[in-house]
């Protein structure tokens, strides 16, 4: 029986997916180990801020050097490479008792869980074809929600189980990871022409990190990343505190956020397929209204029922900005630099990871939550706006001549070489396919 056409990618990329998922469910999340730490009494609430703040610099550094070193080296090489440092990292934790070796190990896992994320949308690029990359990243983002919505759930339990096995999930969901990835066909040698970079080095390496932000059209679209992720992960900070204090239990909390995840995961693959005629920035336009009604609504929110409608019309924003956002950047990618491109879209979105959260709670303690969620509405218009003029700038328009090449043969699958045969054949594929 045949596949239907949103499942019928090559076997590389379900590898890819089913790592995504198991290396999502491990991962520890720096919630679970504050928790884990002050359950050991191994910090203090003075030092609780620093290793939270160290984990989300890592997170924020992975982006960039992530994708650079994924373009240089190749993405199943930098993803493969860095599992089994991942899992030596989660298992130093069982040994680690002073506050410094915890800083460093904070500092190095939060550069890990993130550091594969430009190479897998890099490998996206190479398994499918153009035309189908932004339904193969909505699938890939239900993988990476899944796992994501799944593993709160593992590391409550574990925790409360026997802690030590927070850190033993994580290194075997690690190695996993490692392994499917390592099933993905072989990459150049790094230098190869095939390669796509010439080489790696450190001036190469610092050149490509730059070049994205040379397009004013990228870094128009980079600034309206971090605005929209600043609204965006209100949901980890000052959301659940408003919710709490308008006199929700942590149970009806849990259903709201429980809401969100399932509503992407049940939609996202739905995306590409309503917005596969419209021009670039219009999905990015309706992402941001989106997330500006939805964020702005709280602001009216009483009870449980307007919280989750609010919920429902940012989850919306979400399941458009995720995959629509990604193709914009590999659109206007060079051959061999997606990962690059994408390593500079999670440092915007990550920056505001460490910004965003911390100054919405700074304007709620301030002016209370309805004017965090009315300066979220202000800003997520102001930002739509801008995206109607995006297409304006240069850098927006894909070329055939541009950086961002479109291949007169888009809709055949990128292409390796069989270095026996001497035949090409579609990445991901075997010989004999």
């Amino acid at each position: 029986m045949a596949l239907p056409k949103s499942m019928a990618f090559p076997r590389a990329f379900w590898l890819l997916w089913c790592g995504q998922i198991v290396s999502r469910l491990g991962t520890l999340a720096p919630a679970f180990l504050v928790l884990y730490l002050e359950q050991g009494d191994l910090v203090t609430d003075k030092t609780i801020p620093l290793i939270v703040g160290l984990f989300g610099a890592g997170v924020l550094v992975s982006g960039l050097v992530g994708g650079a070193v994924a373009d240089a080296v190749g993405g199943r090489r930098t993803i493969v490479a860095a599992q089994p440092v991942a899992a030596a990292t989660a298992l130093l934790f069982l040994f680690a008792h002073n506050l410094y070796a915890l800083c460093g190990l904070a500092l190095a896992t939060g550069f890990l869980s993130a550091v594969d994320r430009p190479a897998s949308a890099g490998l996206i690029s190479k398994i499918v074809p153009r035309k189908d990359f932004s339904r193969a990243y909505s699938l890939h983002m239900i993988g990476f929600n899944v796992g994501m919505s799944l593993s709160p759930v593992l590391a409550g339990f574990l925790l409360a189980l026997h802690p030590p096995l927070l850190f033993l999930v994580w290194a075997v969901s690690a190695v996993a990871y490692a392994v499917l990835v390592g099933q993905l066909p072989k990459e150049p040698k790094a230098g190869d022409s095939s390669a796509g970079t010439g080489g790696f080095g450190l001036r190469v390496a610092v050149r490509g990190v730059s070049e994205p932000f040379r397009s004013p059209a990228l870094v128009a679209f980079l600034i309206l990343t971090f605005v929209l992720a600043a609204i965006y992960l209100q949901v980890n900070s000052a959301l659940p505190l408003d919710m709490r204090g308008k006199g929700l239990d942590p149970g009806q909390i849990g259903i709201v956020l429980a809401i969100n995840a399932v509503l992407a995961i049940a939609i996202l693959g739905l995306v590409p397929r309503l917005v596969k005629n419209m021009q670039d920035h219009t999905p990015l336009f309706l992402a941001s209204v989106l997330f500006a009604v939805g964020f702005g609504l709280n602001a009216l929110a009483l009870d449980m029922g307007m919280f989750i409608l609010a919920t429902v019309v940012w989850t919306l924003g979400e399941t458009l900005w995720a995959p629509m956002s990604a193709t914009f950047i590999a659109k206007r990618a060079p051959a061999g630099k997606v990962s690059t491109y994408q390593g500079s879209y999670f440092f915007a979105w990550n920056a505001a990871f460490v910004v965003g959260g911390p100054l919405g709670l700074t304007i709620a303690n301030a002016y209370g939550f309805a004017a965090l969620w009315l300066a979220t509405l202000v800003l997520g218009l102001g930002a739509a706006v801008v995206f109607l003029f995006i297409r304006f700038l240069p850098g927006y328009v894909v070329t055939p001549s541009g950086p961002a090449e479109v291949d007169e043969h888009a809709s055949a699958p990128s292409r390796e070489t069989d270095h026996e045969t001497g035949a090409s054949r579609p990445l991901g594929t075997t010989p004999d396919s």
